[in-house]
């Protein structure tokens, strides 16, 4: 555990470019935005009334954390390289116990393919998926007790557990909850299969007992500051209707052939556990639709990782048992498999060294936050702005609709009713957008050429002033 997690540190230094300490002039998308609500959090500020989003409470309150413990990137770094440890733990723990794995070179080997399924997913770290891994990894652990040893009766205990990791999930990203949902399913099936009517319902109650566990922090948070709603609403109803715009397979798509590596693996070396093919079948196809539900994007297929562990684990299980053939086909199984996640983790690689010492991006925004007087930062608003324009200038957005303007009007006509009435009543003294991008919302646009004059311009971005 020490060399992997000693092993995991380096790895988010090097692939966790958006916080790593090797890359302080390094910011992302969402990353940043993410960043900023937590440090905004340390100032008063809450996320869904002062800043809008679909994301969960539960992704906040580690943002939050982080500031906490450290204000700007390192604080981030240092939960993230913790989140990492609980990681390689529980795959080690499952390895072990359920897939009779043992010995150093064995166990990390198995986390070789994690390390570049998530180099070449994570985009820079700090995103969602990377933070549900734990939930969805000690689910795993837990129910491999009533799956790999074929026991006829499940834990309730293990179900709150479900419950619980479920609600953080739903209250950070619903659809990572994906795997938990096909364990509980999983569970559901057999025991009213064997008819275990008294232990089902037990679990029911256990796991609804988790999930309301899960939502007491969040909802007293937020029910204190009188923006219950708000949160609800931007969660669920928003969070709905953004992940649900139509159905394309992304980016990503070619990790669908990693993420079916499980099974194919279960076919050539003959699994013959019910429960665990049960669970691994339900999970794939519930993969492949909220992969492609909304808007997909490289980052989704970090949640490939745990369904692809199980093709690894029982990999290394029979791997020994095998014949020279069998062994040949299980190799090309594993290259066919793992040769796109393998020439994108070079890809991301080569283009993160690149980025190494280029401070660009990061001068270009410094030199548009120096523009700004100090006593009129409290009234700078950025449209289509990259949101590490704020994390690095340090500035609070105006308006609680800080980023992803164009997209989220086109979803909500009352966030375009709202853009408008700030506009034409109060609007903010500076507005930052993107230089040389083409504004397409015509109120907004007629709002810059009447009301605004163009203060500075550089490579990044284009800086107004109120007239």
């Amino acid at each position: 555990m020490i060399l992997l997690w000693g092993g995991g540190v380096l790895f988010l230094l090097c692939f966790s470019y958006m916080t790593s300490p090797l890359f302080p002039h390094s910011y992302g998308w969402d990353s940043s935005f993410f960043q900023l609500v937590g440090a905004g959090m340390t100032k008063g500020y809450l996320p869904y009334r002062d800043f809008y989003d679909m994301k969960g409470p539960w992704l906040f309150f580690v943002e939050y954390a982080a500031q906490l413990i450290c204000y700007g990137r390192l604080g981030i770094f240092i939960l993230q390289c913790i989140n990492m440890g609980i990681i390689l733990f529980l795959c080690q723990k499952i390895f072990s116990k359920y897939f009779h794995g043992r010995g150093i070179i064995g166990s990390l080997l198995v986390s070789l393919p994690l390390f570049i399924v998530l180099s070449s997913t994570m985009e820079g770290g700090n995103l969602t998926e990377e933070w549900s891994l734990i939930f969805l990894l000690l689910p795993v652990y837990l129910s491999l007790d009533f799956i790999m040893e074929e026991r006829d009766e499940h834990k309730p205990l293990y179900g709150f557990f479900y419950g619980v990791c479920f609600g953080v999930l739903a209250l950070i990203r619903i659809t990572n909850s994906v795997l938990i949902c096909a364990i509980v399913l999983t569970v559901t099936v057999y025991l009213i299969k064997n008819r275990k009517w008294r232990n089902f319902f037990g679990n029911v109650a256990a796991f609804l007992l988790g999930v309301a566990a899960a939502f007491v922090l969040p909802l007293l948070y937020f029910g204190y500051y009188g923006e219950m709603d708000s949160m609800l609403y931007c969660v669920f109803v928003f969070g709905f209707v953004y992940g649900t715009e139509g159905y394309a397979i992304g980016t990503g798509g070619i990790f669908l052939i990693t993420l079916l590596f499980p099974i194919l693996v279960f076919l050539l070396t003959k699994q013959d556990n019910k429960k665990i093919w049960m669970l691994v079948i339900c999970n794939t196809a519930g993969m492949m639709i909220t992969l492609g539900m909304g808007n997909s994007t490289l980052h989704d297929y970090i949640l490939i990782i745990p369904n692809m562990m199980f093709g690894i684990w029982r990999l290394a299980e029979t791997w020994g048992d095998k014949k020279t053939t069998a062994k040949i086909v299980l190799a090309a199984v594993v290259l066919v498999c793992f040769a796109y996640p393998g020439y994108k983790m070079m890809k991301a690689g080569v283009s993160i060294l690149r980025q190494a010492g280029d401070d660009t991006a990061y001068q270009y925004a410094v030199e548009i936050a120096d523009c700004i007087p100090e006593e009129e930062r409290n009234s700078v608003w950025g449209y289509e702005t990259p949101m590490r324009w704020y994390a690095i200038a340090d500035i609070m957005p105006y308006s609680k609709y800080c980023g992803w303007q164009e997209h989220y009007m086109e979803l909500s006509p009352q966030i375009a009713s709202e853009i408008e009435e700030m506009l034409e009543t109060d609007p903010p003294i500076w507005i930052v957008t993107k230089a040389g991008n083409e504004i397409e919302n015509s109120i907004v646009k007629t709002k810059l050429q009447e009301s605004y004059v163009l203060f500075v311009e550089n490579g990044d971005y284009s800086l107004y002033r109120l007239k």
